[in-house]
This record gives C-alpha cells, sequence and structure tokens, in this order.
C-alpha cells in the first residue's frame, strides 16, 4: 500500500512538472520576439471592403486581405499579405479577440510568388452580435518581427 501511494505521487509530480513544462512552451510560442517595429493602425482601414496596408518606416510595407465577405466566424478565410521592400522568412497572422480572449489562433502563411504569402485560416464564433478583432501580420525577417495590426468587425448572423 505505501509503494502504491508513492508511485502515484511520484506520477503525479511528473505529470504536473509536464504541464508546467509544455504550458511555458506554450506561452513562448504564442508570444512574437525581437519586434523591431510596429507599424501604425489604419483606422480607416475596413478589412470587410478589401485589401489594407501598413508601412514600416525604413522597412517596407505589407499589404493584408481577408476573404470571403463579409468576415464571419466559423467559416474558412482565405488570407493573403503581399510584402513590398522586406524579405521575410516567414510570415503569420496572428487573430485575436478585442474585449474577449478568443484563444490561440496563428496561422502561418505559405510564400508564394512576388512576395505573396496566403493561407486559410477560421475566427472563432463569438457569442456577441458584433465583435472586434485584431489581426496582427507577424513578418519574420532576419533581423527581427515587424507586426502590423489591422483590426475588423465580425456579426452574428
Amino acid at each position: 500500500m505505501v509503494i502504491t501511494q508513492k508511485i502515484w505521487v511520484g506520477a503525479s509530480a511528473v505529470v504536473l512538472v509536464a504541464i508546467v513544462v509544455v504550458g511555458g512552451l506554450q506561452i513562448l510560442n504564442q508570444t512574437p520576439k525581437d519586434i523591431i517595429a510596429t507599424a501604425p493602425l489604419d483606422s480607416s482601414c475596413n478589412l470587410n471592403a478589401g485589401s489594407c496596408k501598413a508601412n514600416f518606416p525604413g522597412h517596407g510595407q505589407v499589404s493584408f486581405a481577408l476573404s470571403p465577405h463579409p468576415i464571419v466566424g466559423l467559416k474558412p478565410l482565405q488570407l493573403t499579405v503581399q510584402t513590398e521592400g522586406i524579405s521575410p522568412q516567414a510570415v503569420e497572422v496572428d487573430f485575436r479577440g478585442l474585449g474577449m480572449n478568443m484563444g490561440f489562433n496563428r496561422p502561418r502563411l505559405k510564400k508564394g510568388a512576388d512576395g505573396e504569402y496566403s493561407g486559410t485560416g477560421t475566427l472563432s464564433v463569438c457569442i456577441l452580435e458584433r465583435m472586434t478583432w485584431e489581426a496582427t501580420v507577424l513578418v519574420t525577417t532576419r533581423n527581427g518581427v515587424l507586426a502590423a495590426p489591422f483590426r475588423f468587425e465580425t456579426t452574428r448572423h
């Protein structure tokens, strides 16, 4: 009985340590490292109407588009990023619900021709009638990460 209890306590300790390590790695992977420039948020941008651009003074620019329109949750979205004056090593789009934690959602895009990166993503469904999202395009370069925030709204139909 005492041996079984010691084995149970030891196994529980190992599982607890594993959970802490995996959780810590998840947090590290969620946070972009070495952000060297953040583009200013363009409040006139409307991703529900078409693509938007963000400029990084001295680093180039990105254009970002989501489709189909209107943008809604739980439906596949086509993501397109076009870069100019930037040599990306990777491009990701980090989706974050403003005012409500909607979980980690960061698809990595695939490189196409002429600085274009594309992929698919899906937004979580929200219980609110209207939800404001921030999609941050993360462009990893050899010097660090460029971050371009874009905001848009979804409505529940």
